[in-house]
């Protein structure tokens, strides 16, 4: 009969907060056992010392009985009855973890259930039941000893600070933790926060461990807190998760990976946490211009994020004061973590957040940018993955909301731009000169002018920005009727002459640091390259060498992509007839190559000419292209992966099938 009584009880619980405490269990069992009927629903809560919870109770004019009991951490839990004015009716005067009450009221309605944790904290349970048992019985009944802890959900094993021994051969399979698939066997704790702390969980095993905790919802993968599956530095046989918890249930589980199992140690310690109200009010003042340098090691996780995945690491807290709208720059740099960088008008206040950045000018950067108005901000310098920590680089800076101005700040000074590599700018301090056709206006922008001897195709790109900018080509500085591009890159087949190139802000509120990309080939050598290119002929070998050649043609699969310089190239063609497949084989023992095909020689605006890239050789240094061709006359190109990168080669063309 017990297990039928066992599932009626918790399919009426509302709250959903995990296992049942097991003296209720064994309370609503005893009474069920008994011809009792439980009225209405489960009421579930955790109290703090000194606190009090209230519930609604239904009741009709039948006598019934009130049971109230504590979980683990509760050594006196009070309990009192209110009619639907607010009156006393029933009153439990015991001092021990649960509470009985015993009402005959004259008519149905509405009662209020008031539990008070008199002595100690933690979760309570009540019901109300219905019948005409003695009350004795109930007292009993709540006072029975729970079931022994087995280390599931149902009957977890509770935990408190020190260090327990256990197996997991003796648990269940039931749970998994997010950080590694487990059918192993696990153990359950229990462990009751009555305090904001910092909790530091240990395991030391026989096996691979896997260390998770969930709060209040023990069966719940969505409750869960924290993962470990093998603690940074100690091995397979370690797990180790470190979170400050807010006060309630949590749920410890050792477990195994794949079906490992076996004995282990689990080490609980605690210490004192600071409330955010504390970290707001000891955050440290960040003065512009002076970079500072701390480590949030030791510290909480006590804010989330807009970005960089909510930004679960440890976080510290800092303060600056603007006494006017001004421009606002923010660099965090780490090369101990992932940094994320956001931006609060309130500290404590996750909805006043008013920037948040995951990446900057340089690997290792989070930058936010932007233009802020009057008052008091706080900053938190923060990592991505969760309970990552280590030392980190803060800087400020501020000015002029309009910009105080900088080199190449208009068409007057624009500065020049080599034809070829990666030049890095700053619209951080620039004014709003110029704008495109795709945006512009009233960002901050810095210029730049470009002299082309020849015809040329030009192409460009932005990296590593602080803000989002745009590109902009003009071939008269600034004048709308006379642009080329505008838009996130830059791909056009320009004449002879000179050329001006903005780097422009997306919004206002876009500025800093970027690096700009340029790549201005010689289609006039490209040409003169076609006019003169061997044919390829089925079944023979071509032996040749790159030295020499001029990089004419950029490969997409070089490893500096299609806006960089490459190596020295050589071009080649072949034509099939009819729809037929095709095998190219480079050889190139001396240098790192790639191999390409184009349907046509000469590249145009918009896109590169190329149909195919390879530049994975293999041991023997070979790279294979083999692929079915429409009739007509095709272009090879073997090139160096990066510039320099040039030699001796040999190129063999195979006709496989023609159809």
């Amino acid at each position: 009969m017990a297990v039928p009584v066992l599932a009626a009880c918790a399919a009426s619980g509302t709250a959903g907060t995990g296992a049942l405490e097991p003296r209720f269990v064994a309370v609503h069992n005893t009474l069920s056992a008994m011809g009792l009927a439980q009225v209405g629903p489960l009421h579930e809560g955790t109290l703090a010392e000194g606190h009090e919870a209230r519930a609604a109770i239904e009741l009709s004019g039948a006598c019934a009985t009130i049971v109230a009991v504590g979980g683990a951490g509760v050594r006196d839990l009070d309990a009192q009855l209110l009619d639907a004015r607010g009156q006393p009716v029933a009153h439990d005067t015991t001092a021990e973890p649960q509470a009985v009450l015993r009402v005959c009221p004259e008519a149905a309605g509405a009662f209020t259930l008031v539990v008070r944790a008199t002595s100690g904290a933690g979760s309570w349970v009540a019901a109300a039941w219905q019948g005409g048992a003695d009350p004795m019985a109930f007292s009993a009944a709540a006072s029975a000893p729970p079931p022994q802890p087995l280390g599931t959900c149902e009957a977890p094993i509770p935990l408190s600070v020190g260090t327990v021994s256990g197996s997991t051969a003796r648990g269940q399979d039931g749970n998994s933790g997010s950080c590694e698939s487990s059918h192993a066997r696990e153990l359950v704790y229990e462990l009751d926060v009555t305090q904001r702390q910092r909790v530091v969980l240990d395991v030391e095993a026989h096996f691979d461990s896997i260390l998770y905790l969930r709060k209040e919802a023990c069966a719940d993968a969505d409750a869960e807190v924290d993962c470990n599956d093998d603690a940074p530095s100690s091995g397979r046989n370690h797990s180790h998760v470190e979170h400050v918890l807010e006060p309630g249930r949590y749920f410890v589980f050792v477990d195994g990976y794949n079906e490992e199992a076996g004995a282990f140690r689990l080490t609980v310690s605690t210490s004192d946490a600071l409330s955010l109200a504390d970290v707001c009010r000891r955050a440290a003042p960040l003065l512009p211009g002076i970079a500072l340098s701390s480590t949030t090691r030791g510290m909480s996780d006590d804010v989330e994020a807009s970005c960089g995945g909510g930004a679960e690491g440890a976080d510290q807290a800092f303060r600056f004061d603007l006494g006017a709208r001004a421009r606002v720059r923010l660099v965090e740099h780490s090369d101990d973590l992932t940094p994320v960088l956001h931006v609060r008008r309130s500290c404590a206040d996750a909805q006043s957040e008013t920037a948040c950045g995951e990446s900057g000018a340089s690997p290792g950067d989070a930058s936010v940018t932007g233009i802020l108005d009057p008052g008091a901000y706080t900053v938190f310098a923060d990592a991505r993955e969760r309970g990552a920590s280590g030392s980190y680089s803060l800087l400020l800076e501020s000015t002029s909301s309009e910009g105080t101005g900088v080199d190449g700040d208009g068409c007057g000074d624009a500065l020049a731009l080599p034809a070829a590599g990666t030049t890095a700018g700053d619209t951080f301090a620039a004014r709003d000169d110029v704008s495109g056709s795709c945006g512009g206006a009233g960002a901050a922008d810095v210029v730049y002018h470009l002299d082309v001897p020849r015809r040329s195709r030009l192409r460009a790109r932005l990296d590593g920005e602080e803000g989002a900018h745009l590109l902009m080509a003009f071939r008269h500085c600034g004048e709308r009727a006379s642009e080329l591009a505008c838009g996130k890159g830059i791909d056009a087949v320009i004449s002879p002459g000179t050329y001006f190139i903005a780097v422009d802000g997306v919004s206002s509120d876009d500025l800093g640091r970027f690096k700009l990309s340029v790549a201005l080939e010689d289609l006039s050598a490209q040409a003169a390259a076609c006019s003169s290119a061997p044919s390829l002929i089925d079944g023979r070998t071509l032996s040749a060498t790159s030295v020499g050649g001029g990089d004419r043609f950029a490969s997409s699969c070089a490893s500096g992509g299609d806006a960089t310089a490459t190596g020295p190239d050589r071009i080649f063609r072949f034509s099939v007839t009819a729809r037929s497949t095709v095998r190219l084989r480079l050889v190139a023992s001396g240098f790192d190559a790639t191999l390409s095909v184009r349907r046509a020689c000469l590249d145009a605006a918009g896109g590169s000419a190329e149909l195919t890239c390879e530049g994975d050789a293999d041991a023997a240094r070979r790279v294979v292209i083999e692929r079915t061709f429409e009739p007509g006359t095709y272009y090879a190109v073997v090139d160096g992966q990066s510039a320099g990168e040039q030699g001796a080669f040999t190129l063999e063309y195979r006709l496989l099938s023609a159809r």
